[in-house]
């Protein structure tokens, strides 16, 4: 069993771990800070021109960029030159969304109301192209993986289209595919042979596969009302998740249905042995709390308010424990996208692609745990409040080590781990923090909207030396850093 520590809490929002682990970026209101990613010493501090909205790292770690919204700008920082910067200003046209392209050469900037896409070279100092009409800002785009073509949704006069560009040629368009439908997203397939994209929820929903020449290579539309769509880590495999709270598996590659899962305790029970779907509940241990205090999704009193101990305790007979359900007829609240909260809202996948773990919304306590190995529920995580936030250890089942799921809930100071071999809580310095692993696993970013600290879930040991590594690489930018906070 990992030993599990905390680091000291930060006041800093916006925490983004660089692509290579080694330093961690946050905010704190116009400030940049850069942290070391392991021993979390301040290597730069970067001044911002007013609130920074957003930051995103450049896939090579190099560069850090940040989205000041109310000012109609975008700066850029470079990690290794303090002394370097980059201020893009949008002006009336406003900025949706900044991201990097394949590389750490180009910015892309979405504006207001998607009249255009901009696309800025940095060594160039100057914009390259503008697309105009991107359907989203914060999606429909994707790069093919080996970084030559950008693949773009657009609409223009209300019909959809597919506009792919060269990235190679100064991003010269290439193709304009015409497609009927209203679609949510797309990305670029294994291999760069076709796009995959998917539409929001209309009458009827469906997956297309397009080449990037245009021509329809398939479809899969057995779905009833399709809500969200989860691809997996080497994009082969895509999870559709249905208002009706079914989640269907599609092979990516093969453009065919594999199989579908229902989010029904009694049902999952008879499609594999009920011993083996291992159902853990949310108990509360000591303190002179009462059953109303421990049990159901409305509790609001802090565990160690009540100065008792929270475990996961596994139920017997799971084919008669009751899910805690949403109060019948309540009305749906709506998501980001306009659409109700229904159905599988969320889903993430292990590393190793063995497991999936789903929220069901109108189930918002629990989080379901499927096998892909045997196609079946392995694992059911009931908790008293709703789920806010769960993600699978980065690293989890590709090196030897099992598949590692951490969850944290609305309320309680608390992180629930999963994994095959245990199911586990820990107290946190964060109360119901959103989560994100480190790319080496080792580390786990807990965060809410004032402050931050970082989950060690390793052993000292390991920590330590690798702490020690790092430190000669973080000498000199500390010292830049000291000197950029008194300005």
């Amino acid at each position: 069993m990992e030993q599990i520590s905390f680091s000291e809490v930060h006041k800093q929002v916006l925490g983004e771990w660089a692509p290579d682990g080694r330093h961690l970026a946050a905010v704190s209101q116009n400030r940049l800070l850069v942290r070391g990613g392991n021993s979390l010493k301040l290597v730069q501090v970067y001044v911002c021109l007013d609130k920074v909205e957003r930051i995103e790292w450049s896939p090579d770690s190099e560069f850090l960029l940040t989205e000041i919204v109310g000012r109609s700008v975008v700066q850029v920082w470079s990690l290794n030159d303090a002394d370097w910067a980059c201020r893009i200003d949008e002006g009336a046209a406003g900025v949706a969304r900044a991201r990097w392209g394949t590389s750490s050469a180009h910015v892309l900037i979405v504006s207001d109301f998607q009249l255009y896409l901009k696309v800025w070279s940095l060594s160039d100092q100057g914009a390259v192209t503008q697309i105009r009409h991107p359907k989203y800002g914060n999606k429909g785009l994707s790069f093919s993986h080996d970084g030559c073509l950008l693949a773009l949704l657009r609409r223009t006069q209300c019909q959809d289209s597919v506009a792919v560009f060269s990235c190679q040629e100064s991003f010269r368009q290439v193709a304009d595919i015409s497609i009927g439908g209203d679609f949510s997203d797309l990305r670029w397939m294994p291999g760069n042979g076709a796009i995959l994209l998917w539409e929001r929820p209309s009458r009827s929903t469906r997956l297309v596969w397009y080449s990037p020449d245009g021509q329809l290579l398939g479809q899969v539309d057995e779905f009833k009302l399709l809500r969200s769509v989860f691809l997996s880590p080497s994009l082969e495999i895509a999870a559709v998740g249905g208002f009706d709270g079914s989640l269907h598996l599609v092979n990516g590659v093969t453009r065919a249905p594999l199989t579908k899962f229902t989010h029904d305790l009694k049902a999952a029970c008879v499609e594999t042995a009920e011993s083996d779907v291992a159902v853990f509940r949310e108990v509360f241990v000591g303190g002179g709390a009462s059953p109303q205090d421990t049990d159901g999704a409305n509790a609001t009193v802090h565990a160690a308010a009540r100065g008792g101990t929270v475990r996961y305790t596994r139920l017997p007979n799971p084919s008669s424990v009751q899910v805690p359900a949403e109060r019948p007829g309540a009305e749906p609240a709506i998501d980001e996208d306009g659409l109700p909260r229904q159905g599988v809202g969320a889903a993430a996948w292990s590393p190793d692609e063995r497991y999936i773990a789903t929220k069901h919304d109108g189930m918002p306590t629990a989080v379901w745990v499927w096998d892909l190995g045997c196609l079946a529920l392995v694992a059911l995580l009931i908790h008293r409040t709703p789920v806010r936030s769960f993600s699978w250890d980065t690293c989890g089942g590709l090196h030897g080590g099992s598949p590692r799921l951490a969850l944290t809930t609305a309320v309680d100071p608390l992180i629930f781990f999963w994994s095959p071999e245990e199911a586990r809580v820990v107290s946190s310095p964060i109360p119901a923090p959103s989560l994100q692993w480190r790319c080496d696993g080792q580390a786990l970013l807990l965060q809410d909207r004032q402050c931050a600290c970082v989950c060690w879930a390793i052993t000292p040991s390991t920590w330590h030396t690798a702490a020690a590594a790092e430190d000669g690489d973080e000498a000199a930018g500390a010292r830049q850093g000291a000197a950029r906070a008194k300005e």
